[in-house]
């Protein structure tokens, strides 16, 4: 039923299952790299970090952060060092030191999954499926796009409703949900704004799971289904386009790429509404989301990026009056405006 009350906050299940690849980065850091005793005589910049350990930019920018948020480095400048905790039990030197307890865990498949990923910048397969292909290539098989989109609406059926109570749309009379999934956002909207014109835009497969998805909700009535491509183009004329947990599904490229095209597609005076687990301008935390990242590092050619990245693009495609609202488990909402 959409926007049935609900009794209780699930942030924290939310969690359990965002986070469940953040200690396997950790042990894989301290296992196959030595990463803390590396920083042990001196701090390093993020440049010097990738080139002693042969690693891609992206990974490590994930690591970085979860370390960060975990305490276990602190940031001066541009450069990275030790904090106390990580100084006397992560450095392999040190009469305390725990890396013989994370080093027991390496062979854990995720562990090894991370130390691949953080060589060469590729995800791994979902869910650390043996032999298993990453999440792009397996959005394109429909049994995997189907179950992929039903796992998404059911987190959705919380956080679409509190973005709907955060977001004001009585101004605005039509939205695109791009990449909508489900379209469980989409539905939740246009139940709170009965006046909006509301469509959802994927990419086959994933239209035909979003048909059923919204006929299922009684909605079909008020949200179509477009299919198509949204790094090819956007369809023109919506006051608003919505990216509800997208951007963290893409490299930074790709990322400008649809901020670009979502200004070029929007009417004048439209909107721009980023929703997702934003990490802070200085990426040190919150933690829940520096854990999540770890997740999308893995198996996407995403992360989790930060309010002030997100803000940058956007003004580089041309938006302006950017804001970040805070909405619910860790997500928030940054709006951008095009004149």
């Amino acid at each position: 039923m959409i926007n049935a009350p609900l009794k209780s906050d699930p942030s924290r299940l939310l969690r359990y299952r965002d986070s469940i690849y953040a200690s396997d980065l950790l042990v894989c850091a301290v296992a196959y790299f030595d990463f803390f005793t590396f920083l042990k005589d001196s701090s390093r910049t993020f440049d010097e970090i990738c080139e002693n350990f042969e690693t891609d930019s992206r990974p490590i920018d994930v690591m970085l952060s979860l370390f960060l948020a975990m305490g276990l480095i602190k940031k001066a400048g541009r450069e990275y060092k030790l904090t106390d905790i990580s100084r006397e039990y992560l450095v392999s030197d040190s009469p305390e030191s725990l890396v013989p307890y994370y080093a027991s865990l390496k062979n854990r498949p995720q562990c090894k999954e991370f130390q691949g990923v953080l060589k060469t910048g590729r995800p791994s397969g979902w869910s650390s499926k043996e032999d298993g292909i990453d999440w792009l290539e397996a959005m394109r098989e429909g049994r995997f796009a189907d179950d992929f989109t039903s796992a998404m609406d059911s987190r959705g059926a919380f956080l679409a409703q509190e973005l709907a109570e955060h977001i004001d749309l009585r101004k605005k009379f039509s939205l695109l949900d791009v990449a909508g999934g489900s379209g469980v956002y989409a539905c939740s909207i246009s139940h709170r704004y009965r006046h909006l014109n509301t469509a959802v835009l994927e990419i086959p497969p994933v239209d035909k799971a979003a048909q059923r998805s919204i006929a299922s909700k009684g909605m079909s009535g008020r949200v179509k289904v477009i299919a198509g491509d949204m790094f090819k183009d956007i369809p023109k004329g919506y006051e608003v386009h919505l990216f509800a947990h997208v951007f963290h599904d893409w490299d930074v490229d790709s990322v400008r790429k649809l901020a670009a095209n979502s200004f070029s597609g929007l009417a004048p005076g439209g909107s721009i509404v980023v929703f997702d687990a934003h990490l802070n301008a200085n990426k040190s935390g919150p933690l829940t989301v520096a854990e999540y990242s770890c997740l999308l590092m893995h198996s996407t050619e995403g992360r989790c990026y930060s309010t002030k990245e997100i803000g940058e693009i956007l003004q580089k495609a041309g938006f302006t009056g950017i804001t970040v609202t805070k909405v619910a488990a860790e997500r928030s909402m940054i709006i951008g405006n095009k004149i």
